[in-house]
């Protein structure tokens, strides 16, 4: 196995990790916005520079923000006479049901970039079979790429009824419109499900994205890889690889690469530690993302179950099921006129960063454990960024005023509420989705991730907290690990009872064949492939399905499941099979070590002590976390600090570092 970078581009950080086997170096620079090459460079330089051979994965979040921002592709929509508002009219639901001015977000594609043609697919009366009525002409495509020609699209989507069943129409038009010399998405290619309104969505979504991410990923490969002879992949949305050439033709794959990258680093943490349940909390400079995983059902990530909405827009393709809140290290903190406190989302970013990066006067959270003592406003990120506590102590005072208390009484409440913002977030991912969260440890990681993990761990009586080596750069971390993977459907909405097993498993089969010269294309041995075969179901006149693994039982394995989930069967009921769908992904192992001896604090790993304030001011161990041995144990209070980033052990709790390095946190009550 060669060299594998990982790169994690943040708001605020960017993060490399260079793993060259089982030596794993860190390198983490401020981002740079205005050309994030720029930062990777900076890194990559640290690390030594890039190799021939090496394999650069890199996580993204600039396709995203263009979403979330508007700062997208110009797109037309070619579908179906009579369709050209099924991408405005939705499903009539409504994100805000009490709401009396309901926001509803503006269309991709203005309605007179919306063109149609005479295109008409029909299932058949046994819904097994589709009937073509009608293809459009040559002379009726030729005009319609004069049309879009004078538009001033950038990029065209494609989206036909039943496309998904048969995408001929499609390809048909898109072989016509090639002339243009514009991207091209066809909806029954990237996203082959039902329900029109989300397979258009999710192609207007790739279309507006594709002009980006094509000069994006044009622009990093040659600096970054190119010339030193690497290979360049970006993380898909559900934690595996994804080819650049792939990711800057659909772009929408990759829409959630960074925070996969910490949930496919949690899981490699956690499985190591020996831990098959966790909730995992990512914690940024701009955001934190919480993240569910249960090894017991498997070890491939948890999905969403129903498409992601960006910016209000449905996003079809796989997805981990992720919750992300606007509260970061860098989330700014402010005092409305009420006299409330408040902690982001607005976040000061890499620039002007935290009042403590010496060029804001506004305070942060960071800010908040600077003033606490919990971090150290003396070098940090290896002496290459000094931190300026004076500057902190004028903001917070400023604050304390506004506030009525102390400096110290602000921190505090500062961290009260942003703590109290990720804890409903935790609650989301653990109790809303019928998980107790005494039951599962908190893995926290993030650069601020450390800081927090014994007070929400607390909080919500959870059996403890791993906080992985690197914390800070957990998910360039995870880049290095993640595999390639993809996931193939086939759409058959048909009954159950009509479809005998044996043709079942000869469409999950034709699946995984595909599925395994795709992968194997990439340079995947057949014997690391591991597949999971799973069937849609739903009643017939259910608007959704779930998903089941396929067996020779399916109606009662999804009776149960609904039993579970809703409260109710009806097991009189005829069951509908609305997809057949094959995950793929590559699967290599990973050695546990032996779980090592305990022993005490070594003289060598403390560096000072200095007055912290958890509940109060207290005399507190600095420690330094390169020098913990596995099997150290201690007990706070305590400050354990590295390269990139810092945790916090408070009073009454036990840190343990397990064989791969990782800080276990416990409560000592829970000894008692």
């Amino acid at each position: 196995m060669g060299r594998t970078i990982g790169i994690d581009t943040g708001g605020t950080f960017t993060d490399l990790v260079l793993a060259d086997g089982d030596e794993l170096s860190v390198a983490k620079v401020p981002s740079t916005p205005g050309d994030p090459v720029r930062a990777m460079l900076a890194g990559l330089t640290l690390l030594g520079g890039a190799r021939a051979g090496d394999h650069v994965v890199h996580g993204t979040t600039v396709a995203l923000n263009a979403l979330l921002t508007g700062n997208v592709a110009r797109v037309a929509l070619v579908t179906n006479a009579g369709c050209a508002d099924v991408v405005e009219i939705g499903r009539q639901d409504r994100a805000d049901i009490y709401a009396l001015h309901p926001h509803k977000p503006v269309p991709l594609v203005p309605r007179a970039l919306r063109f149609e043609v005479s295109s008409r697919v029909w299932p058949s009366a046994d819904g097994r079979a589709l009937q073509r009525v009608r293809s459009p002409g040559r002379a009726e495509l030729e005009r319609l790429a004069r049309a879009i020609a004078e538009s001033g699209a950038e990029s065209v989507a494609i989206g036909l009824l039943h496309s998904y069943a048969d995408a001929r129409d499609e390809r048909q038009i898109a072989r016509v419109l090639g002339d243009l010399g514009l991207p091209l998405t066809c909806s029954g290619v990237l996203w082959p499900e039902h329900r029109e309104f989300e397979r258009f969505s999710t192609a207007l979504v790739n279309a507006a994205l594709v002009p980006l991410m094509r000069a994006y990923l044009g622009s990093i490969e040659p600096r970054l890889c190119t010339g030193a002879g690497a290979r360049l992949s970006l993380l898909q949305s559900t934690g595996g690889t994804l080819s650049a050439a792939r990711a800057a033709e659909e772009p929408v794959r990759v829409l959630f690469s960074g925070p996969a990258g910490g949930v496919v680093g949690a899981a490699r943490a956690a499985r190591s530690a020996g831990l098959a349940s966790f909730v995992g909390l990512d914690m940024g400079g701009t955001s934190t993302d919480v993240s569910f995983h249960d090894a017991r059902h498997g070890q491939a990530l948890e999905r969403a179950l129903e498409p992601p909405r960006v910016a209000g827009h449905p996003v079809g393709v796989p997805a981990l099921d992720l919750h992300t809140i606007g509260c970061g290290g860098g989330s700014l903190v402010r005092v409305d006129a009420g006299g409330i406190l408040h902690v982001g989302p607005e976040s000061a970013g890499a620039v002007p960063g935290p009042v403590a990066y010496g060029a804001s006067k506004v305070p942060t959270v960071t800010d908040a454990h600077v003033q606490l003592g919990h971090v150290h406003g003396g070098p940090f990120l290896g002496g290459r960024l000094q931190l300026d506590a004076r500057a902190v102590q004028v903001a917070y005072a400023r604050l304390a005023h506004r506030l009525g208390c102390s400096a110290h009484e602000a921190a505090r409440a500062v961290l009260d509420v942003a703590r109290a913002s990720m804890r409903r977030a935790l609650g989301v991912m653990t109790m809303q989705r019928g998980q107790d969260p005494a039951r599962l440890a908190l893995v926290a990681f993030g650069g601020a991730g450390g800081l927090h993990a014994c007070a929400l761990a607390a909080s919500l009586g959870m059996r403890g907290a791993l906080v992985p080596r690197f914390p800070g750069a957990l998910s360039a971390a995870g880049m290095t690990a993640a595999e390639p993977e993809l996931e193939l459907v086939q759409t058959l909405l048909e009954p159950l009872a009509a479809v005998a097993r044996r043709r079942r498993r000869a469409g999950l089969v034709a699946l995984v064949e595909r599925a395994e010269r795709e992968l194997m294309a990439q340079g995947a041995a057949r014997r690391e492939l591991l597949y999971k075969t799973t069937l849609d179901l739903r009643y017939r006149g259910q608007s959704f399905e779930l998903r089941i693994p396929d067996g020779p039982a399916p109606e009662r394995e999804f009776h149960r499941a609904h039993q579970r989930l809703y409260g109710y069967a009806l097991p009189e009921r005829e069951l509908e099979l609305v997809c057949l769908r094959v995950s793929a992904r590559v699967v290599r192992a990973v050695a546990r070590a032996r779980e090592p001896r305990r022993c005490g604090l070594p003289r060598a790993a403390l560096r000072e002590f200095r007055p912290a304030i958890f509940t109060r001011r207290e005399r507190t161990r600095v420690l330094e976390r390169e020098a913990l041995p596995p099997g150290c144990t201690f007990s706070g209070p305590a400050c354990v600090e590295e390269y990139s980033g810092t945790t916090l052990v408070p009073p009454g709790w036990r840190a343990r570092v397990t064989a791969a390095g990782h800080l276990w946190l416990e409560t000592l009550r829970s000894k008692a």
